[in-house]
């Protein structure tokens, strides 16, 4: 019953959180792309310049925005993987496996970043 109640009721709110965490992340990224995007438009450096600054800024911002909404979507995770399995010793090695699967992530989101950062 409490399962129940907690999908019904909890789950849509707690979506909603996430939901509107992400929203904010976007946001973020979208003022800081278009406010970079119009000064480096508005510069008086070269197109090809121009363009290659834009690129680059574009893809740190699209970086940054999967890295900031990633600790939302697995708390939302976390959340709902704990009222869909009953026996506690099964609910922490799913635990564990998404916290190491959030590392893993936000890892490999940093190293792509670096790796992009050097070109």
């Amino acid at each position: 019953m409490r399962n129940l109640l907690w999908w019904s009721l909890e789950f849509p709110l707690k979506l909603w959180f996430c939901l509107l965490e992400q929203g904010k992340c976007q946001q973020r990224y979208w003022r800081s792309s278009l406010f970079h995007g119009t000064r480096v438009c508005l510069s008086p450096a070269p197109l090809p310049d121009k363009l290659a600054r834009i690129s680059r800024r574009g893809c740190a911002d699209g970086i940054s925005l999967y890295y900031d909404s990633c600790p939302a979507r697995f708390e939302l995770w976390r959340q709902a993987c704990g009222h869909l399995l009953s026996p506690e010793d099964a609910n922490l090695a799913w635990q564990r496996c998404l916290s190491r699967c959030q590392q893993a992530c936000q890892d490999g989101v940093v190293d792509m970043g670096r790796e992009l950062s050097r070109c």
